[in-house]
């Protein structure tokens, strides 16, 4: 649980910190990094990073949308097919994150076990 914990706040800090400066994807190395330090074992290798980055960029999607009345959000979410929910936006945005923090933890896993 401690390992867990360590994880993801790494993973968040790293994340929030290398995005004040670069773009979207790194997440993906943040996440890398957190896995190649701190080793989880199992599902959790793929589960911590999809919901702490899952969560936070839900968090600033929703509150990029809310800055603007979800105008710009609903537009999207018609074009990308969602019926113009800016809800099922926000959580399309929030899988996606999740999935490529997800990913990105699973390399810096690989590259730990590639280093023995």
């Amino acid at each position: 649980m401690k390992r867990l914990f360590i994880h993801s706040v790494l993973t968040l800090m790293l994340a929030s910190i290398l995005g004040l400066w670069n773009q979207w994807y790194t997440v993906i190395i943040a996440a890398a990094f957190s896995s190649y330090i701190v080793r989880l074992k199992g599902g959790w290798v793929f589960f911590a990073p999809f919901l702490v980055i899952g969560i936070d960029w839900a968090i600033e999607a929703y509150l990029i949308g809310a800055a603007n009345d979800f105008t710009l959000a609903t537009k999207i979410a018609t074009l990308l097919l969602l019926g113009g929910s800016s809800t099922a936006l926000i959580l399309f945005t929030a899988a996606l994150g999740g999935l490529f923090a997800g990913a990105g933890s699973l390399v810096g896993r690989s590259l730990r076990a590639l280093r023995r």
